[in-house]
């Protein structure tokens, strides 16, 4: 395709461009700074003259800011806003600058127009966002488009003070905005001219440089383009390699890589023939590296598969093995609950004896005390025997006493009168010898049934002994038992550890051989990863013989194509 060298006009093009947006852009950016400077100087501007100004009318008389009732403005005991007006205007065509004193918030000396006349604005008042900002908050305030009778101004306002320190009105200083936006206007016109007689140089400076190196590049992009159609006979134009600037850099640049290809391309078709014959000699000798390998993964596998078998064995041994340790703790444990068991029994044992031999003691007191017992009731007994035996002496006395005492009641009726006595005594004697053997004859009852009942008693203590006799020889018997079964206890005892000891020797058996296995398994899963590892990288090594004999083929293909391509470029040879 043919191309039309316009490289150096784009390039004219592309810098007026952008010396045309930066002008705009900077031209925008100054207007914008422009304005927030004369905005700031506005405001330091107005300050400091509401400032100076409320400073001088604040201070020329004493007295406090009042309206009397003629409606004259006051400043202590003097009318000053006739003077003050003067003064204003007098500012005014000074500074350009507005005026004003407020009582309150409405206007009383000022420099302001009414709208549409030209009447002074006095008697007016100020707005509210003013008067809230000056006279409610006793704060200054600054507006860049406060609109005052249709005409907007950069007004400042301070607050005036009266001795009290209460805010009694206001000083306003005010410049007309239109004045500041004119200025502002002309010097951004100024700025835009600049820009474009810049421009307009640049422009100028282009179409000359355009004009002068175009034909220039031209020849050097004539020369380049002989070297893209492999012409590398063609000569670079002397003018060009002359020049001291950047074309006299890019024509002795294309010279060099004229040279630099001439020399390549004549190594490189030297090259495409070793590589042609490295190619066929590489591809042999991969196919045979890769009989090789083949065989080699072949066996690699079949260690591989009896690693692997190997391996499971192993684990299978391990896990028969994790078992048996298993139950041996089993067992273990078992034998240590059956020696705490036996601990427990030859304790109990103990303490049953202990028990056992309490309770014949005791057996032998009760033993001793029933004798005791059945002697006292014997010795009571006969005691008994006694009283029966008195029981019937006294029983005869009272007969024989009865017998006598109705012996002398007759004896005392044969008297008569004289043995009337006698024989009340005789009465007497003869109803005691009744009660005698009354009461003898109770006694002789309950001596009987004393008798009787200690008769049964002596029987039951008879029955009581040979209870007690045959509970002696079965505690004796018993005791033997228990003197067998603490012997068989402690047998036990020896017996578990002994046991224990064994199962002990056992476990630490069994510990051994799981480390064992446990190292033969880690080294036949090393083993069986070793030979999948050697298998994998026997594997990939194939695939990369394969890769290699592809490459070969590849590069002697590509050798082919690099002749086919070389055989492009003219080397002036013939």
């Amino acid at each position: 395709m043919e191309r039309k060298g316009k490289l150096v006009r784009e390039l004219v093009l592309i810098a007026i461009a952008a010396v045309a947006v930066v002008s705009t852009f900077l031209n925008i950016y100054s207007v914008i700074t422009m304005r927030s400077i004369y905005r700031n100087m506005a405001e330091e501007e107005l300050r400091a003259a509401a400032v100076q100004l409320a400073d001088e009318v604040d201070n020329e008389y004493s007295g406090d800011w009042f309206i009397d009732s003629d409606g004259n403005l006051r400043k202590g005991g003097s009318m000053v806003a006739e003077e003050y007006g003067e003064q204003f205007d007098n500012l005014r065509e000074q500074t350009g600058i507005d005026y004003t004193l407020f009582v309150g918030k409405t206007r009383y000396v000022t420099t302001i127009l009414k709208e549409g006349t030209t009447e002074k604005a006095i008697g007016t008042d100020a707005s509210e966002a003013v008067a809230a900002a000056v006279l409610d908050g006793g704060q200054d305030y600054f507006d860049s488009g406060l609109k005052i009778q249709g005409v907007e101004y950069y007004a400042y306002y301070v607050p005036l003070y009266g001795k009290d320190g209460s805010v009694q009105g206001m000083i306003f200083a005010g410049r007309q905005k239109e004045e500041i936006d004119s200025h502002i206007a002309g010097t951004a016109v100024k700025m835009v001219v600049l820009s474009i007689v810049f421009l307009l140089i640049v422009a100028a400076l282009g179409v000359v440089t355009d004009r002068k190196v175009s034909p220039l590049m031209g020849a050097i992009a004539g020369g380049l383009s002989a070297l893209a159609e492999g012409d590398l006979t063609a000569a670079v134009d002397e003018r060009t390699l002359k020049r001291k600037d950047e074309i006299g850099v890019i024509a002795d640049s294309a010279k060099r890589l004229q040279t630099r290809l001439i020399d390549v391309i004549g190594t490189s078709k030297e090259l495409a023939a070793d590589v042609t014959h490295s190619g066929h000699e590489l591809a042999g000798s991969t196919s045979q590296a890769t009989d090789a390998s083949g065989t080699v993964s072949n066996a690699v596998e079949e260690i591989s598969k009896g690693a692997v078998s190997q391996a499971e064995s192993i684990q299978t041994a391990a896990a028969s093995t994790s078992d048996m340790g298993a139950d041996i703790d089993g067992i273990t444990d078992s034998i240590n609950s059956l020696s705490d068991q036996a601990a427990a029994m030859n304790s109990a044992c103990e303490q049953a004896m202990q028990a056992l031999e309490k309770l014949m003691d005791k057996n032998n007191t009760v033993v001793r005390s029933m004798g005791e017992v059945s002697r006292q009731i014997q010795t009571t007994n006969d005691a008994v025997q006694k009283i029966a035996e008195a029981s019937s002496i006294i029983t005869a006395i009272s007969e024989q006493t009865n017998l006598l005492s109705l012996n002398a009641s007759i004896e005392a009726a044969r008297a008569g009168e004289a043995g009337r006595g006698f024989a009340v005594v005789a009465t007497e004697i003869g109803s005691l010898a009744d009660q005698s053997k009354d009461a003898a004859i109770k006694i002789s009852d309950i001596v009987k049934n004393l008798v009787e009942e200690t008769d049964r008693t002596v029987s039951i203590l008879e029955d009581v002994n040979k209870d007690v006799e045959e509970q002696n020889t079965q505690l004796d018997s018993t005791k033997d038992d228990m003197y067998r079964m603490e012997e068989g206890v402690k047998s036990v005892m020896g017996g578990t550890t002994d046991i224990s000891g064994r199962v002990d020797s056992l476990n630490n058996a069994k510990n051994n051989v799981v480390g064992v296995i446990e190292d033969l398994s880690a080294v036949s899963e090393e083993n069986a990863a070793s030979t999948q590892e050697t298998n994998a990288s026997m594997q990939e090594l194939n695939a990369t013989f394969e890769v290699i004999n592809t490459s070969a083929g590849e590069l002697q293909q590509l050798a082919a194509k690099l002749n086919d391509q070389i055989s492009y470029f003219k080397l002036g040879e013939g």
